[in-house]
């Protein structure tokens, strides 16, 4: 799923505006198969296992309102009975321009990293717990369309337990010390398919802390079906491993494709996994 937001005051970009099918940013598309693009970055296997053991993709049909798409999700933590994506995700703006919940959310379907690359079309399939009363799902907000980008964060429960399933330790950004200039790495699975892996190096263009869990501004490409990438980068005492660091939210593009960077016109955005970040609404499921 993907989603221009437009632009506010000095570094925060507040408030959704419409849609973003695509935004290359630069000159080149940069997006690799993520055993390859690994392999060029010096990206050890044991990485890719990890990532393939903790990253799922998410199809909803919404047939109800026409509102369904596809997008990640990540086990972070320790716990791999939820996983974490974007708020559109589950609530998105349908056939009468209003955000409905993607119904029917019963229909939705969880793939794992791990299987889709090895079994592709035949990855099993997985269901998240819904509970009868929607706003109990543990969303931090229920208007991702008109709300700040930075609470555009989910937390959603499966109904069976993913095998294999491995959640990524989160750093004390703090300690990681992200900086302007820096490389970071997204990975996401590829769009239209969602059905392979992709990784691409891009770097950090401003950062935010305030409002908040914070933003990290990036000029990472962005595609249909980016929606709750992981941004990584790489781990200060062993650089083949790396530590996932933001959840991508969406991109804001009005120069279209291969435009250089602007905070205002065209960049990617992702919301930094610290404090609030893992907050949710107490009595959410």
């Amino acid at each position: 799923m993907k989603r221009i937001w437009a632009a506010g005051i000095g570094l925060i970009l507040a408030l959704w505006s419409g849609f973003a099918y695509a935004a290359i940013i630069g000159p080149t598309d940069d997006w690799r198969p993520l055993r390859q693009g690994a392999r060029a970055l010096g990206i050890s296997d044991a990485m890719v296992q990890r990532i393939l053991s903790a990253g799922v993709e998410m199809s909803c049909p919404g047939t109800v309102y026409r509102n369904g798409g596809a997008l990640n999700g990540w086990f972070l933590g320790a716990d791999t009975t939820s996983f974490y994506t974007n708020a559109h995700g589950v609530i998105d703006t349908g056939s009468d321009r209003r955000s409905n919940f993607i119904e029917p959310l019963d229909k939705c379907t969880v793939h794992s990293y791990r299987d889709l690359v090895s079994r592709g079309a035949g990855a099993a399939s997985y269901a998240i717990d819904v509970p009868q009363d929607r706003t109990r799902l543990a969303l931090a907000t229920f208007q991702p369309q008109g709300d700040a980008p930075s609470r555009d964060r989910a937390r959603l429960r499966l109904s069976r337990l993913i095998a294999g399933a491995r959640a990524l330790a989160v750093p004390n950004l703090g300690s990681v010390g992200l900086a302007v200039g820096q490389e970071v790495i997204l990975v996401s699975v590829q769009p239209p398919s969602m059905r392979e892996p992709e990784i691409e190096a891009c770097h950090i263009r401003s950062i935010r802390l305030s409002g908040g869990p914070g933003q990290l501004y990036s000029d990472c490409d962005n595609g249909f079906g980016n929606s709750a990438g992981l941004y990584f980068v790489r781990d200060p005492g062993n650089p083949g491993m790396l530590v996932p660091v933001a959840l991508h939210e969406g991109c804001y593009e009005r120069l279209g494709n291969y435009k250089d960077w602007s905070l205002t016109d065209n960049t990617a955005m992702g919301i930094l996994l610290r404090g609030s970040f893992f907050s949710f609404p107490r009595g959410a499921s």
